[in-house]
């Protein structure tokens, strides 16, 4: 007799926990609906060359050649970013913001930390950055050989 209640309360019990656990779905399920929308976070980047064309024209010891990059964010919070140029001949350097001359490492230049904040507080969220190309004295000429202007954007921490 004993057993047998010990397996009706046993039975009982298994029965109010399952109970409970189905009500406690069931009221998750229901919690579950909604709506609600993610605003993405979106950049533009855009250039203009002193010189008609595609490509960089420089002469070795005096001509240079300047690009104005115009970075905007329309980004809700911070980012920061970085400027990527690849391909850069060899005797090339590049001048960013006139702070100095920077020589490229197997043809690639990685600026960063130069000013390369958008704070979501400004109103135009919109940098202007003047890029100038020269060739070192005794460099080789190059003709139309093109480079890339990479923009690489991340959320500033």
């Amino acid at each position: 007799m004993k057993k047998t209640i010990i397996k009706r309360f046993i039975l009982i019990i298994s029965i109010l926990l399952i109970l409970y656990a189905i009500r406690t779905f069931a009221l998750y399920r229901n919690a579950s609906q909604g709506s609600g929308s993610i605003a993405a976070a979106t950049w533009s980047v855009t250039r203009s060359q002193s010189q008609s064309g595609d490509s960089i024209d420089v002469i070795p010891g005096g001509i240079t050649d300047t690009y104005t990059l115009t970075v905007q964010s329309n980004s809700e919070v911070d980012v920061e970013y970085k400027i990527v140029i690849n391909n850069l001949p060899s005797g090339i350097e590049v001048d960013l913001d006139n702070t100095g001359y920077l020589t490229p490492t197997s043809g690639t230049l990685t600026i960063q930390n130069a000013n390369t904040i958008i704070n979501y507080n400004d109103v135009s969220k919109t940098k202007n950055h003047t890029l100038t190309f020269r060739a070192i004295s005794g460099a080789s000429f190059v003709s139309n050989q093109e480079i890339d202007i990479d923009v690489e954007f991340k959320q500033a921490m």
